[in-house]
């Protein structure tokens, strides 16, 4: 998919003039943060945001635009501030933490209305919640993709990686090089492309009482990295919530599903939020029930693949029966790209 460069403030009023209605039930903006040493000690130079009814990215150049990218307003008096900082539109993240530090500590936006995919994953497991993943490796295990995309798009990440991971021999400051190479766009989209199928397989696997965790967790993620002590590198990164490593839902709670069919701002009582979802009166466009044929699909593709010669990094998340006798050593956080603390020791 080909990434529309946003690096003119005309450009940006138009951008924010063709949003569709953002504050629908279902996200409709996917975004991620690049930069130099992403925090509020190092740059911001690119905003990738995935528009999902129209299905198109855009790179946003913070570098060339500076303060104006947040404070560009549109013919409706609408910017990209107040789209960030409203709770009443999702924005949907994969680890809100380091995006959020640089957001507020480089242009004081005070981010708000998110979802963090990298949490949502955790709490779909069946296994142990000691450590997070990082996105690579989400779409590395989660992902339904074909072999060959899947090729495709390890290959773009690696092209990519090699421009910009000083270790490979490039340098971060090539997301700051215009025009942009065609290397670094990709990987800039491949980042979001795959999150809005991401989140409706994690979002599957979660009741109520885990969503609720989620979004207590995500507000605590951005208090915890708009804070002056917040350091955003090291393998405390990549630990999960402590109260969620031996927490496990009731069997009654299990089966409310409520609050991920209804938006919170519109429900009025519990009754009428049950009402109103089994009604569908409250379902988005693109909203749907969770289908047990779909999720049984899933399971058999997970199943399939075992016996046609993938690897185990090609697996569905459904099939994870063999790692939990490594459970003590706990490969979950051994993730190249998640970028918490520059070396592995998995």
């Amino acid at each position: 998919m080909e990434a529309q460069m946003i690096d003119s403030s005309l450009s940006l009023k138009t951008f924010i003039d063709d949003l569709p209605d953002c504050k629908s039930a279902e996200p409709s903006l996917y975004i991620d943060l690049e930069g130099n040493n992403l925090s509020r000690n190092g740059t911001l130079s690119l905003i990738t945001i995935l528009v999902e009814p129209k299905h198109t990215v855009h790179l946003v150049d913070v570098t060339g635009l500076g303060k104006d990218a947040f404070d560009t307003a549109g013919s409706n008096k609408r910017t990209l501030r107040q789209i960030l900082e409203s709770p009443e539109i999702v924005k949907v993240f994969f680890d809100i933490r380091n995006d959020s530090d640089a957001l507020f500590g480089l242009f004081n936006v005070r981010v708000q209305g998110i979802e963090d995919v990298q949490l949502m994953e955790l709490a779909s497991r069946s296994f142990s919640k000691r450590h997070i993943n990082g996105l690579a490796k989400c779409i590395e295990r989660d992902s339904t993709l074909s072999f060959k995309d899947k090729c495709e798009w390890k290959d773009g990440k690696e092209r990519g990686k090699r421009l910009f991971d000083p270790k490979l021999g490039g340098g971060y400051a090539v997301f700051d090089e215009r025009p942009l190479s065609a290397e670094i766009k990709t990987y800039c989209v491949q980042d979001v492309l795959h999150m809005p199928a991401l989140r409706e397989l994690y979002r599957a696997k979660l009741c109520d009482a885990w969503w609720r965790r989620i979004e207590d967790e995500t507000s605590a993620r951005v208090r915890l990295s708009q804070g002056r002590s917040f350091n955003g590198q090291g393998m405390h990164m990549a630990e999960g919530p402590r109260s969620w490593q031996h927490w496990r839902p009731s069997a009654v709670e299990k089966q409310s599903r409520v609050l991920l069919t209804i938006r919170p701002d519109s429900v009025a009582s519990p009754a009428v939020a049950v009402t109103r979802a089994e009604s569908g009166l409250d379902r988005g466009v693109g909203e749907r029930e969770v289908d047990l044929s779909e999720i049984m699909s899933v399971l058999a593709i997970g199943s399939r693949r075992r016996g046609l010669g993938y690897s185990a990094r090609d697996r569905s998340s459904f099939d994870y029966e063999h790692e939990r006798d490594d459970e003590a050593r706990d490969f979950t956080a051994c993730d190249s790209e998640c970028g918490y603390c520059g070396s592995c020791d998995y």
